[in-house]
C-alpha cells in the first residue's frame, strides 16, 4: 500500500480534500499543520516565510505520524518542493502525490475567507515561489476552480488505482 499526499500551496484546499479522501477511503488522515512547531506558527503568524531549515524536522514529524498511522494514510501537507516530497517518501516509500492548484486570485479569495488560521494571505507569494509542481504517474493535478465534488471523484479514483495495483 502506498500513502497519499494531498499538496499544493496554502489556500488550495488540501485539509477539505485529504479529510474527505481519508473518510470516503477508511484510513487515516495525517494533518501536516498539526506538525508545526510552535515557533514555526509564530513565525507564519507573523508573514514571515519559513525556510527549508524550518521545514526540515516538521516534514519528518509528518513522515513519523504517517507511518505509525499504518501502510496506508491521506496526508494533507504543502510538500513544496521536490526535495521535501523525497524526504517524506525516503521514510514512506513511494507516495501518490494529488497536487491542488489554482489561480492565486481564487486562491487569495479562499484564504481571505478563512477564520482562525494562522497563514495570513501574504504568504501567497512566497508559497508560489518556492512551488515546484511534481510530474509523474504518480501525480495526479486537479484545478481547484472545478467543483469539489468531481475532484474528490477523481481523487478517490487515483488513489484507487494503487490499491489495485499494489
Amino acid at each position: 500500500m502506498r500513502h497519499v499526499l494531498v499538496m499544493g500551496i496554502c489556500g488550495t484546499g488540501k485539509s477539505t480534500l485529504a479529510a474527505h479522501l481519508a473518510e470516503r477511503m477508511a484510513c487515516p488522515l495525517v494533518e501536516a499543520d498539526e506538525y508545526h512547531s510552535p515557533e514555526a506558527v509564530a513565525r507564519m503568524s507573523r508573514g514571515a516565510a519559513l525556510t527549508d531549515a524550518h521545514r526540515w524536522s516538521w516534514l519528518d514529524r509528518v513522515a513519523d505520524a504517517a507511518a505509525s498511522a499504518g501502510d496506508r494514510s491521506v496526508i494533507a501537507c504543502s510538500a513544496l518542493k521536490d526535495a521535501y516530497r523525497q524526504r517524506l517518501a525516503e521514510r514512506l516509500g513511494p507516495l501518490d502525490v494529488i497536487f491542488l492548484h489554482g489561480d492565486r486570485d481564487l486562491i487569495a479569495t479562499r484564504m481571505a475567507g478563512r477564520e482562525g488560521h494562522y497563514m495570513p494571505t501574504s504568504l501567497i507569494d512566497s508559497q508560489l515561489a518556492d512551488l515546484e509542481p511534481p510530474e509523474g504517474d504518480d501525480v495526479l493535478a486537479l484545478d481547484i476552480s472545478d467543483p469539489f465534488g468531481p475532484l474528490a471523484d477523481a481523487a478517490h479514483d487515483f488513489a484507487n488505482r494503487s490499491r489495485q495495483q499494489a
